[in-house]
């Protein structure tokens, strides 16, 4: 069997799909560990502060990425880019999955999850203040950092960015999404050749979170690019 290299993008629900495929896989799996990731970005960029850290620590997940590869692991899942030099390098013993969720569900839950987990005093203290600024663009646009490797500020050619990540899930063996978990569970225990215990997942509602009227144009707006990429994903044939 090829391995599995899971493309965890933040907040689609990766981390129940993503342990119990490292659980099956247990003397042959692995993942990036942020503290690792985090300690070589300070090392190697400690004036990074920002937008520009966050990027920087991506950079060195992609080489701690194919430092996994190379070691010809039955599953890595990671919160890691979407490499297309990496795939086209180990594509003979190599299958791609993802899991994604609606841009919408997904920015607004990692909002949250930030509020939670990450408090900033630089961050502005509701939602609808948050809507202004650049990090709230950054998380709106996951998606096309995760497959097309670039943001839409950070990008002269936003339509181009857009065609090369659809053009990477058009590469992935398997796309899921987080509405559908039965029939991705099915489908992951297809291409891995195994039963699979998916751990029960926590899952705040939408009740719970519920963005109304002008907030919610206003995240459809900058949610639009990864809708985009999200729609693409939903036709192609092996979106379970």
């Amino acid at each position: 069997m090829n391995s599995l290299v899971y493309i965890h993008v933040p907040k689609c629900g990766g981390t129940s799909f993503g342990s119990a495929l490292r659980l099956r896989y247990f003397y042959s799996q692995s993942t990036i560990r942020l503290r690792d990731s985090r300690s070589l970005q300070k090392a190697l960029y400690p004036e990074a502060r920002g937008l520009d850290r966050i990027n920087r620590e991506y950079q060195v997940r992609d080489v701690l990425l194919a430092q996994l590869m190379e070691r010809r692991l039955r599953c890595v899942s990671a919160h890691a880019r979407y490499h297309p030099r990496l795939h086209a390098r180990y594509r003979d013993r190599s299958s791609f999955v993802t899991l994604l969720r609606h841009p919408i569900d997904r920015f607004v839950s990692h909002y949250h999850y930030l509020q939670r987990h990450h408090p900033n005093s630089a961050r502005p203290e509701t939602l609808e203040a948050f809507l202004d600024t650049q990090d709230a663009a950054r998380l709106a646009a996951q998606f096309l950092f995760y497959f097309a490797r670039t943001l839409p500020f950070e990008t002269n050619d936003l339509n181009g960015a857009i065609g090369e990540a659809r053009g990477a899930l058009e590469q992935f063996s398997l796309i899921g999404d987080l509405s559908r978990p039965a029939a991705f569970h099915s489908a992951l225990e297809a291409l891995a050749r195994t039963p699979l215990v998916v751990p029960r997942r926590n899952r705040a509602p939408w009740a719970a979170i519920g963005p109304t009227g002008d907030i919610m144009r206003r995240i459809t707006e900058l949610c639009a690019v990864d809708i985009s990429i999200y729609e693409h994903a939903q036709s192609l044939r092996h979106c379970a």
